[in-house]
């Protein structure tokens, strides 16, 4: 597997989809936000789907912890 940065990783991720708990489609994943509250900070963050998407398939294959 090829590491992707992220200049380019968008385009991975063009078919990817954010489903509901029916498995029912809903939004597309380049065009989506998470918005959470981070758990060390208390502060309100966002990161965008796609980007997940990444980090997620690097940890897999890489076996790595950190988000780079």
């Amino acid at each position: 597997m090829v590491a992707y940065s992220s200049h380019d990783w968008r385009k991975h991720t063009d078919d990817a989809v954010v489903v509901d708990g029916r498995g029912e489609k809903v939004l597309k994943a380049n065009s989506s936000r998470v918005i959470f509250t981070n758990p060390k900070t208390l502060k309100e963050e966002t990161v965008d789907v796609s980007r997940l998407v990444r980090v997620f398939v690097n940890n897999q294959t890489a076996m790595r912890k950190s988000i780079k």
